[in-house]
């Protein structure tokens, strides 16, 4: 089954979402700010440069020619005001391009201006290259520029709201921080809880009696339920495990009968036949009803494929034509050495049951990889394959699938007990088919990693205290 593409989990997408909000509402609280600020700074700033001009231009009309070069310079040493030539050769710079305001204001500015000052008034940023606040003026029918600082025109907001922006986002992401974790934590233990039961464990209680109602809903709900599966489980572990321990003796007695009795080859061979068969469901049954509380270890699967391939001779048998057997060494995960062994074994002789050809021999195709951190077990037969609408089914205890029902003995067990065992290594099985007819099993369980393989370790530990004693 080809997987979605992994999205962002629900901590990062509301982290994301408050973070948005808030910038969003800051930008727009900035932006009303500036823009309520800045009508009454225009009207000051406008009121400003025309008095300037009016009392520069008084003062020069009415000093006396002898003083007028010590007003310049103190003009220009105490206010930053220069009284300069006005050329027609002069090389303007428009005001808009030099200064922070919005071009509606500096129009608006500009315009006040010339309404008191008179409509030729020229206003700039830079004459000649040098930069400042340059307002024409007109004294005794000569043209004269004044030339101040450029800031005298800037709103007045410094460097200062960049600290202050900067500390507010700072201190945002703290508290969005903090905000989302303990939002998303009683989610994440929830989450956490769930994949350890749908592994098989039995995790740890959720807390009842704090946070908020619905999450303590939520955990009671939950708690209820894993109690309740965990008890039916129970149950039917113990129902199986005596059904099979009782049968464990007729058959052994039937056994011994068999062999003693003189009855004919073919009938001898028959209930011989029929005795191995029922002992084998037996088996089936108390592997399927044993809940495995061992704590899980470093384990090769390159190793445990190609021991269980030589110790069963399934290179050798006659009926078994190995096509492929590609296993790279030193594979490693983390699971029960038995049980990694049980699932090789379970796989082929799945295969054996229902794989063959028309010709009566089965094809098999066995490899080991790695695939990316996971390691990649696949068995491939040749055989009359599955209908993909049956294979959740046939995933499930006592169900097989219809290929598999006519003329082939067994207990539907065999996937199920795989299953079982890939999911308490944290691993997963894929069905699908084989090109051009059969069926491939792929089970991917995670790489050994040694921290987490401590922490499973616990967590076994834990569940084994609460899983019931089934003796078999």
């Amino acid at each position: 089954m080809a997987k979605l593409p992994a999205s962002p989990n629900l901590f990062w997408r509301t982290f994301i979402l408050i973070m948005l909000l808030i910038v969003f509402s800051v930008t727009g609280w900035l932006q009303s700010f500036r823009v309520l600020n800045e009508t009454p700074y225009v009207l000051g700033t406008a009121q400003q440069i025309v008095s300037m001009a009016n009392l520069t231009r008084y003062a020069l009309v009415t000093a006396d020619p002898v003083y007028r070069p010590d007003l310049l310079m103190v003009l220009a040493k105490k206010e930053g005001l220069r009284v300069l030539p006005k050329e027609p050769s002069d090389v303007i710079v428009p005001l808009s391009h030099g200064v922070s305001f919005a071009r509606t204001s500096i129009s608006d500015v500009e315009a006040m201006v010339r309404n008191e000052l008179g409509p030729d008034t020229v206003m700039a940023s830079s004459v000649n290259g040098k930069r400042g606040l340059w307002v024409s003026v007109s004294i005794d029918g000569d043209s004269y520029w004044f030339m101040t600082r450029s800031s005298f025109i800037d709103p007045p907001y410094g460097t200062a709201w960049i600290w202050w922006a900067l500390a507010a986002l700072v201190a945002s992401v703290l508290a969005t921080t903090l905000l989302t974790r303990r939002l998303i934590k009683p989610l994440n233990e929830l989450s956490e809880n769930a994949k350890q039961f749908g592994r098989g464990l039995v995790p740890h209680d959720l807390p009842e009696n704090s946070g908020p109602e619905e999450l303590r809903e939520v955990n009671s709900s939950f708690n209820r339920m894993v109690q309740d599966i965990t008890r039916m489980e129970q149950d039917r572990e113990v129902l199986l495990a005596g059904v099979s321990h009782d049968l464990r003796t007729p058959i052994t007695r039937l056994r011994l009968e068999t062999e003693m009795a003189d009855l004919p080859e073919d009938t001898h061979a028959a209930m011989v036949s029929d005795l191995e068969q029922m002992e084998m469901i037996v088996n089936q049954f108390a592997a399927y009803a044993k809940r495995s509380t061992q704590p899980l270890e470093r384990v090769s699967l390159s190793d445990t494929v190609l021991q269980y391939i030589k110790t069963a001779r399934v290179d050798t048998d006659p009926g078994v034509k190995l096509e492929k057997l590609d296993v790279e060494p030193d594979v490693y995960v983390s699971a029960h050495p038995l049980e990694l062994s049980r699932v090789v074994q379970n796989l082929i002789t799945n295969a054996q049951r229902y794989g063959r050809s028309d010709d009566d021999v089965l094809h098999l195709s066995v490899s080991v990889h790695r695939e990316k951190h996971t390691a990649l077990l696949v068995v491939a037969d040749q055989g009359q394959g599955l209908d993909m609408k049956e294979a959740d089914r046939v995933m499930r205890p006592f169900e097989r699938g219809d290929a598999a029902r006519t003329g082939v003995s067994g207990t539907g067990l065999g996937l199920a007990i795989v299953d079982r065992i890939a999911r308490r290594s944290s691993g997963t099985v894929d069905l699908s088919t084989t090109d051009p007819h059969g069926l491939t099993v792929s089970i991917r369980i995670p790489l050994f990693n040694e921290k987490k393989a401590e922490t499973e370790a616990e967590t076994a530990e834990n569940a084994g205290k609460n899983a019931p004693s089934v003796a078999i």
